[in-house]
């Protein structure tokens, strides 16, 4: 069993590794345990970026930023550890999240996009099945109607395990077909007035099942019906609470479990299987005991058990136990039920009543598994989440340490995965050659116009400038500087090629 929310992955590099605080054991319903677990990923593209100074560089003043294909700057940051300013509002920070702790006290968490979470259809959705997060049900969005699971979530399917009950047969259902199984113990319980009636949503379905289908008179019987597909109204002995069966138009199989009718429908009957009711006519209390195995002559029980389009109507056995068809492919039944019941008052009259009824979900075996959001943290170095898939150019954002400096690698090109995709740049000296005041490559008039306002203190040489322009590196720039460059440039005398 897992029962860990965030798995620690085996990955390791200079910049960034997996850094997750153990969440520890997730909160389920009922503080159960988990039965399995299953990783899952739904973030969006992110990319951890680690720059660090190569030999003889300082770079905790150096500014950095990032653009897009387009040339739009979408972030930018100072040196190795500085913060990073996200210029693009579809980016999110996430170079302070180191673990699952920093992500529930991230200002913009409920903001944070995620990929659509598909739910199992038997596991995540009802009836046989639900998404949980803690105790609570996960809904979808109201904005979409999609479901979304996030990194703090502590999500895990809740749902009818076909595997932990005790099944005592299978059948497949044929497309368009209504199947009712009626109990043989009816006639052992005098009971002549319990029936099932269904009733069609729309004028248009037919089926084949009609009127009232009395249990007394088909005890034993298991029969098909012709019916369209659709939903039909089910009347439990004349009551009816809103259920219905539905009916498909392709095969379905069906599952008969067998368990015990109190733990099926606990809170309904006592330990002997009885129901006590009190009413009262003309002034006169009664208390009316209805026995579900013994005689219904009179208090009357009715029950229909119904999952898809298979209906049952199952008496508990001398132990207490039920049998009961369910759905495959939506592992629930619920039971409709009503009460008929006749009395007599002290005066010698007979009470006629009914009704009291209602729709109980049959409480099934169930398995817990965790939904575990496998998500790989940062440990150092700056996240930038929810990027979109293109090739991103990392670039020196100013002009002079441009000149003099170069970047390991600038381009980050970033894939539609779910990985943390890392990039590690190394700041390194750009070699200069020596008379080349602008450093561009040259030696040229500009280099002396150059050289001759840093002197005359017009404007100064930035960055590393200074140390180009003392071309016959004497320690100090002057009009000597100038004399050498320019019979350079005019061809008199070239400086010897040096790189510094």
């Amino acid at each position: 069993m897992i029962s860990k929310k965030i798995r620690v992955l085996s990955a390791v590099m200079a910049v960034a590794v997996m850094c997750a605080i153990p969440a520890g054991a997730q909160t389920h319903i009922d503080d159960l345990p988990a039965d399995s677990a299953t990783e899952i990923r739904q973030n969006k593209p992110y990319m951890n970026i680690g720059v660090k100074a190569g030999e003889d560089v300082d770079i905790s003043n150096m500014k950095f930023a990032i653009k897009d294909s387009s040339g739009k700057k979408v972030a930018e940051f100072t040196g190795a550890e500085g913060n990073l300013k996200i210029l693009d509002d579809t980016l999110y920070d996430f170079s302070d999240i180191h673990s699952q702790a920093d992500m529930k006290n991230y200002s913009k968490r409920s903001s944070i996009p995620y990929d659509e979470f598909i739910p199992d259809k038997l596991k995540g959705l009802r009836p046989g099945g639900g998404l949980m997060n803690g105790r609570s049900t996960k809904y979808s969005s109201y904005s979409d109607h999609k479901y979304y699971i996030r990194l703090d979530d502590e999500c895990y399917y809740y749902y009818n395990d076909i595997n932990k009950m005790t099944v005592v047969d299978t059948m497949t259902v044929p497309a368009n077909t209504v199947f009712v199984d009626i109990d043989s113990k009816f006639p052992d319980l005098k009971n002549t007035s319990s029936y099932v009636k269904l009733e069609p949503y729309e004028d248009s379905q037919n089926c084949d099942l009609k009127g009232n289908y009395f249990m007394y008179q088909h005890a034993g019987e298991k029969k098909s019906f012709n019916a369209d597909t659709g939903k039909y109204k089910i009347y439990c002995s004349g009551g009816y609470v809103g259920d219905y069966c539905e009916v498909y138009n392709k095969p379905v199989t069906y599952s008969k479990v067998r368990m015990k009718f109190n733990d099926a429908f606990p809170g309904l009957a006592d330990e002997n299987l009885k129901i006590t009711k009190e009413t009262s006519s003309f002034n006169e209390n009664h208390t009316l005991v209805f026995d579900l195995r013994g005689d219904q002559s009179k208090l009357t029980f009715s029950a229909v058990y119904h999952s898809g389009s298979v209906i049952t109507t199952p008496i508990p056995d001398k132990d207490g136990y039920v049998e009961f068809w369910i759905s495959n492919e939506a592992p629930s039944a619920e039971m409709d039920y009503d009460y008929d019941w006749i009395y007599t008052l002290d005066t010698g009259s007979p009470v006629f009543g009914g009704g009291g009824g209602s729709v109980r979900t049959a409480n099934l075996p169930k398995s817990i598994e965790d939904l575990n959001f496998v998500f790989e943290y940062p440990e150092k170095g700056y996240c930038l989440y929810n990027v979109k898939p293109e090739t991103y150019t990392l670039y020196i954002d100013n002009k002079g340490d441009s000149r003099d400096y170069t970047l390991s690698r600038s381009k980050l090109n970033v894939t539609d995965t779910k990985d943390m995709q890392k990039f590690n740049v190394t700041i390194n000296k750009k070699p200069l050659l020596l008379g080349d005041c602008n450093r561009d490559g040259v030696i040229d008039v500009t280099d002396v116009v150059m050289i001759a306002a840093h002197i005359k203190g017009r404007r100064f040489l930035d960055g590393r400038g200074p140390l180009t322009a003392d071309v016959n590196e004497s320690g100090i720039i002057d009009i000597n500087d100038i004399i050498t460059i320019a019979a350079h440039v005019k061809g008199r005398k070239p400086i010897p090629s040096k790189y510094i």
